[in-house]
């Protein structure tokens, strides 16, 4: 996953993930307005609120397409509903997050039939009148069985800080003892046990099934009816799993209806902002994301992968 707020002025950040299954360990954050920009770790929770924050940002997630007509997405545990062109849809920040949540999604199906594809895909939104975020789609392609395993969403902020002088490519350490020390020692273990459970829904163990390349494959699309409800429901069963007390606290990204958004997530950003200036160099301006796939180089390559399609299965010992 890869998020990046676009003109929210001195709160412009970067969100990555690195395709691990660990709650807290797999996301940092990047704030340009820094002097010396570096990552910093933020939790998936935090990364959920904002990801459904109205303020424009870029997005790229990942989208699970299977052969089953009737899978129930609301038994997803490690899935995500956004609103995509004002649909609402089931999608992941990570393809392990894609894969592991196959153990809890409810489907009939014979194992040695089930067939499934993995998309990466990018999105944008504008600011929104509504309560979150709406994305448009700006493109979507299959990824491969080495891809899929290997993905880490770092590349593209090592692309896009990589001829920035002041970006350091390591973790402040203080940062990290302050983050670490904010969560109890039981909340920290968040590798739950079921990471070594079945070897069968692994990253490892799936490879590409050239022989059904043409098979019909289904998105998970769901009804605007008490989705939101089903998401907060399913973000509040997780952090049980995890052992994270909720203290019954609002997030604050909600706001009050008089408050401006601006002003609220400026209040988020702050829970990880160190105290530090904020004042940025003008040649010290970093490209956004969109950016670096409007050459035409990735343009081409953009349309030819969108062309193919790419089976995926568990392997069979």
């Amino acid at each position: 996953m890869l998020l990046e707020t676009l003109d929210v002025r001195k709160n412009d950040v970067l969100i990555y993930s690195e395709n691990k299954f660990d709650f807290n360990k797999n996301f940092k954050i990047i704030f340009k307005s820094e002097k010396l920009r570096r990552p910093r770790p933020i939790s998936y929770f935090d990364v959920c609120e904002f990801i459904k924050e109205p303020v424009p940002k870029n997005l790229i997630i990942y989208r699970l397409l299977t052969n089953v007509d009737d899978l129930d997405a609301y038994s997803t545990k490690y899935g995500y509903f956004i609103r995509i062109r004002e649909q609402m849809e089931l999608v992941y920040f990570d393809p392990v997050f894609a894969i592991k949540d196959l153990r809890h999604l409810r489907f009939e199906l014979d194992p040695d039939e089930f067939r499934f594809k993995i998309q990466q895909v990018g999105l944008s939104s504008s600011s929104s009148a509504g309560s979150e975020a709406n994305y448009k789609e700006s493109y979507a392609f299959d990824m491969r069985a080495i891809e899929a395993q290997n993905q880490n969403d770092k590349i593209f902020a090592d692309a896009i800080f990589a001829f920035d002088r002041n970006f350091i490519d390591k973790e402040d350490s203080e940062n990290k003892r302050i983050y670490s020390e904010k969560y109890s020692v039981k909340e920290r273990r968040n590798k739950l046990v079921e990471t070594n459970g079945d070897s069968l829904t692994s990253l490892k163990n799936i490879e590409e099934d050239r022989r059904k390349a043409n098979l019909s494959m289904t998105k998970l699309e769901l009804p605007e009816s008490e989705t939101t409800d089903i998401r907060d429901n399913s973000i509040s069963l997780l952090k049980t799993a995890l052992g994270i007390q909720e203290q019954g606290e609002k997030s604050e990204l909600k706001s009050d209806a008089d408050s401006e958004r601006g002003k609220t997530l400026s209040n988020f950003l702050n829970k990880y902002k160190p105290d530090v200036s904020t004042k940025v160099d003008e040649d010290d301006e970093s490209p956004d994301l969109l950016e670096l796939f409007k050459s035409s180089s990735s343009k081409k390559v953009g349309r030819e992968r969108e062309k193919e399609s790419v089976i995926l299965r568990f392997r069979r010992d």
